[in-house]
């Protein structure tokens, strides 16, 4: 017990000895130990509202369909994505049946001069199925169209633009020559109901 008390004696002092030594007037600069305080990062939440993007999109295929219907070229092309991009692209089938495929903005304006010498009549869309995805920067429509005299279904690939819905790509011919448009793969609004474009 003497050793014990004798140890703890000796640890008293030389830790009062410790603390003598680090009041002194010494000129050796000491480390000292800092944490820098950060603060947490702000996640900036944005509310989309699917609904109003949902209209948002359909008002862009009415005015392009109504462009259609009276053969106002420039007041389709306002509503595409205006890139050279082979993503940019229309596909149809409305010369005799045969595929066409337009990559590019330019090639899609194209497209629609040499089409409107065979065809005219006004175009209509029945949307069946519009899907956004969850940062509302891409959507697809799949419905069916009537132009005249032609008819069947299609898929519209739709991309927001500085806040403003742009087509990227429509395939008329409902996937019959392979798949244009990939699907969005985990879609976060999705609109199964049908309305008029």
């Amino acid at each position: 017990m003497e050793k014990r008390n004798g140890l703890f004696r000796f640890s008293l002092i030389f830790v009062g000895f410790l603390v003598a030594c680090g009041n002194s007037e010494d000129p050796v600069t000491k480390p000292k130990l800092t944490t820098a305080v950060q603060d947490e990062p702000t996640v900036a939440s944005v509310e989309i509202d699917f609904a109003t993007e949902d209209q948002s999109i359909n008002a862009v295929l009415a005015n392009q369909n109504e462009a259609i219907s009276t053969k106002e070229l420039d007041d389709i092309m306002v509503h595409w994505v205006k890139s050279e991009d082979k993503e940019v692209f229309s596909a149809w089938t409305f010369w005799a049946g045969a595929f066409e495929k337009n990559e590019g903005w330019k090639a899609v304006k194209n497209g629609w001069v040499g089409i409107f010498k065979l065809h005219a009549g006004e175009m209509s869309v029945q949307v069946s199925r519009l899907e956004i995805d969850s940062r509302a920067r891409n959507a697809i429509v799949y419905g069916k169209y009537k132009w005249g005299n032609q008819n069947g279904d299609l898929i519209a690939a739709f991309q927001n633009q500085k806040g403003k819905w742009k087509i990227r790509a429509i395939d008329f011919t409902n996937e019959r020559f392979g798949k244009q448009i990939p699907k969005l793969a985990k879609p976060a609004y999705r609109n199964p109901k049908a309305t008029p474009a």
